[in-house]
């Protein structure tokens, strides 16, 4: 994906994490819990069990487990989901965040193979890996650029059309 346009800064850019209240809303909408984060650092890992390639583990090398949550590298999303797709077909299931932006080549090959691709009415705030929002050069908390949207690999949807859904996560969250 073209992060030209990105203020993120540049150490930073591939490690933006998901807000813990966006995951825990995700599972109830689910009905499940995520037994492994599929791209974490230790500190921003949002299930017990993570691979982290700081600490040497290569999640596309790896296995992954039944039920696994991803918010990829955006600098190098396709791996990601091909990776989803290959583990789908061995039985787990994977809900990944990914721009939703159907321009994108890596977004078109997301819906080849999704079960659900979930849309959302508002724009996700990643936060820092500190777990500090990002500020522009001012100081003020920094908007998202893009949406997102999920994307769910299953194994029973790999050979049926995807389904498109829309739902405000927000609705779920809990104070």
């Amino acid at each position: 994906m073209d992060m030209n346009n990105s203020t993120t800064p540049e150490p930073e850019k591939d490690l933006a994490q998901t807000p813990r209240w966006f995951v825990d809303a995700l599972e109830r909408y689910l009905g499940i819990r995520f037994s492994l984060d599929v791209c974490a650092l230790k500190d921003t890992a949002k299930c017990d069990n993570y691979y982290s390639l700081q600490e040497g583990q290569d999640s596309l090398e790896l296995d992954w487990m039944r039920y696994n949550y991803s918010n990829p590298p955006y600098s190098d999303i396709k791996p990601w989901v091909e990776k989803a797709l290959q583990m789908a077909l061995r039985g787990a299931t994977t809900a990944m965040l990914i721009p939703d932006k159907p321009e994108l080549a890596v977004t078109r090959r997301a819906r080849e193979y999704a079960d659900t691709i979930i849309h959302m009415p508002f724009r996700l705030n990643f936060i820092r890996p500190d777990g500090e929002p990002f500020l522009d050069a001012k100081g003020k908390k920094q908007g998202p650029k893009f949406p997102v949207m999920v994307v769910l690999f299953t194994p029973w949807g790999i050979n049926l059309p995807v389904r498109d859904t829309y739902f405000d996560f927000r609705t779920l969250k809990v104070d």
